[in-house]
């Protein structure tokens, strides 16, 4: 379940605000169904200091929710930065931080854009050369997070192999009484995280409500392996290792059709 970056305000009446419209919006559901409340991804605070706070923080697809939906603009441009939205606003201060900057005393300029990569259209805007679409615009145009799935596109594999095992050859525990497994998905396709709430291995992409572990999951036996692995609907090509409780105790396993 995926987050970016946290949503900030920088007054306690804009979170109130932000936090009354989350309570009037309907749930959204996971990739299994589940069902989620934009208020389940608030960050409470009963005692407001002066200053920037942090308020949200959500996977991906329910950022995508709110860059569709929130009518707000304080809560817009966190999402616009978060995002990789180059603002007007944003672009001529960059252009000022670089047109400003004094190389006889600070040195060479650390921006990656120079002066000359800026470019003022015919309609007075501003834009910089070599600056791709963002992912807010790709998400406001429909194109990006509009499913709880991966939009990538992949071929369940229905069989598996073993390319390699490779005893202990040391009778040394590492002190684990499970097989750790690693799944290792082809070149392409973002990598996978396992969650223990449905014993799934889901794209780094998808909404899944549920812990994860990074690339880690454990069975009790190689037996019990085999017997998950179709049901993890794994794509073709994908390597699944299993290492066991001993030194160099390994299997190596590949998704076929």
């Amino acid at each position: 379940m995926a987050a970016i970056d946290k949503v900030y305000v920088n007054t306690q009446e804009e979170y109130l605000k932000f936090k009354e419209w989350c309570e009037k919006q309907p749930s959204i559901l996971d990739k299994y169904g589940k069902h989620a409340k934009l208020t389940d991804f608030l960050i409470h605070w009963k005692n407001w200091d002066k200053g920037s706070h942090p308020i949200f923080m959500a996977p991906y697809y329910v950022d995508a929710y709110l860059i569709r939906n929130c009518p707000f603009e304080f809560i817009q441009k966190g999402l616009m930065l978060n995002y990789g939205y180059w603002s007007q606003e944003r672009i001529k201060e960059y252009y000022e931080d670089v047109k400003n900057w004094d190389t006889s005393t600070k040195g060479e300029c650390p921006y990656w854009a120079k002066l000359d990569s800026f470019i003022t259209l015919e309609d007075g805007t501003m834009t910089i050369k070599g600056l791709e679409e963002s992912n807010y615009s790709k998400i406001k145009k429909g194109e990006l997070y509009t499913s709880p799935l991966t939009n990538c596109h992949y071929t369940v594999g229905k069989h598996f192999r073993c390319r390699k095992h490779s005893s202990h050859m040391y009778n040394t525990p590492y002190g684990c009484e499970n097989w750790f497994i690693r799944v290792d998905v082809p070149d392409g396709l973002p990598f996978l995280w396992y969650h223990d709430k449905y014993n799934s291995w889901d794209f780094s992409d998808e909404f899944v409500l549920s812990n994860w572990s990074s690339n880690t999951a454990f069975c009790k036996t190689i037996r019990a392996l085999k017997r998950l692995m179709i049901k993890w609907k794994l794509p073709i090509g994908t390597v699944v290792r299993a290492t066991g409780r001993y030194i160099f105790d390994n299997y190596e396993f590949i998704i076929t059709k």
